[in-house]
């Protein structure tokens, strides 16, 4: 473990812990670290270790920024939301329940995360245009082509530098492959939310975490995409709150 995470703690009450996904970092959560919800909950975000980790080593990272006894609502954005079924299931007393925002598992034991194809790929665009060609083609085809005109070229940019990670976190979830009936041991009530628009291959992942967790919801975002957190972020702390609501964690 890096001897320190960068992290930003914003607000009072429960902790609730945001892990970002690939080519972010702990500002994918600004607009949560800057909205009401700090009324509600101690907000934590942290950048993630930039170099090649597992999927177990990221949550474990996590998991010391939180204190003695705390006991947090865990949300994953994406990989994000990969390292957050792993607290879950291996770290159940620093959790009170988790979000998880489409995270890019393969909907059956044996369904690859990704299909080889894709990282050969990447791979061949990276040696032949250079690491940022291959992380935009990764971002056009994560958010499509539609969501990532819509970024800010700031936020592009930023990204598109982020190959190293992109290509470290997509080994790691090809690694990991916890199995669906393992996942019946995961007490904690989980939110599951998807993105009206997204990619239609995040859908069976939600659907078979929907049936093999014993305590699970799930709620699709009208109107957004993958980045549901920024596009839809209203709509997103409303079902996030009341999700706390009906947990005990936060008032409705």
């Amino acid at each position: 473990m890096p001897s320190t995470l960068h992290a930003v703690r914003a607000g009072v009450g429960p902790p609730m812990l945001l892990i970002h996904g690939s080519a972010a970092d702990h500002t994918t959560w600004s607009i949560q670290l800057a909205s009401a919800l700090r009324e509600r909950f101690t907000l934590i975000a942290f950048d993630r270790r930039a170099c090649e980790a597992t999927v177990e080593a990221h949550a474990d990272d996590a998991v010391s920024l939180l204190g003695p006894g705390e006991r947090a609502l865990v949300v994953g954005s994406s990989f994000g939301a990969v390292i957050a079924l792993d607290i879950l299931r291996r770290h159940p007393e620093a959790c009170a329940g988790g979000v998880l925002i489409e995270p890019p598992m393969g909907p059956t034991d044996e369904a690859p995360a990704a299909p080889q194809a894709f990282l050969v790929e990447y791979d061949r665009r990276a040696a032949e245009q250079g690491g940022p060609a291959a992380a935009e083609l990764f971002l056009r085809t994560v958010l499509g082509d539609t969501a990532y005109a819509r970024m800010p070229r700031a936020y592009q940019e930023r990204s598109k530098a982020k190959w190293a990670e992109i290509r470290a976190d997509s080994a790691a979830l090809i690694t990991y492959r916890p199995r669906y009936a393992e996942l019946a041991t995961v007490s904690h009530p989980v939110l599951l939310l998807g993105g009206e628009r997204s990619a239609g291959y995040f859908r069976p992942t939600l659907d078979a975490l929907l049936a093999a967790l014993p305590d699970a919801r799930l709620e699709i975002v009208p109107g957004a995409g993958h980045m549901l957190h920024a596009e839809a972020h209203r709509r997103f702390a409303d079902v996030v709150t009341a999700f706390a609501a009906s947990i005990g964690l936060a008032r409705p």
